[in-house]
């Protein structure tokens, strides 16, 4: 009888732990920022929009993330765009 209070003790600690951000389309700036203060960084605020970056905190790596704001709501969550490694001009002779 005494094991079941110390196994349901270590499943609610199991099932809680593994919570992960949750970032929906709509939400508003603050309520993101107060959320995930700890886990974004600020790379872009002007007139336009505002955009936050999100790097992987875990041990397996994940790509970064960028959310963009637009009049304080999220509108956008992408992973950047990337400039090509390599650029191949094609001339014709």
């Amino acid at each position: 009888m005494k094991k079941l209070p110390i196994l349901s003790l270590l499943l609610l600690f199991f099932m809680t732990s593994c919570k992960t951000p949750v970032y929906s389309l709509g939400m508003s700036e603050n309520e993101f920022t107060a959320h995930y203060k700890g886990a974004t960084t600020l790379v872009e605020k002007s007139a336009e929009r505002t955009v936050y970056r999100r790097e992987s905190t875990s041990m397996i790596p994940k790509p970064t993330m960028y959310y963009y704001f637009v009049n304080s709501k999220l509108v956008r969550i992408d992973e950047g765009e990337r400039k090509p490694y390599v650029i191949v001009e094609h001339t014709s002779k």
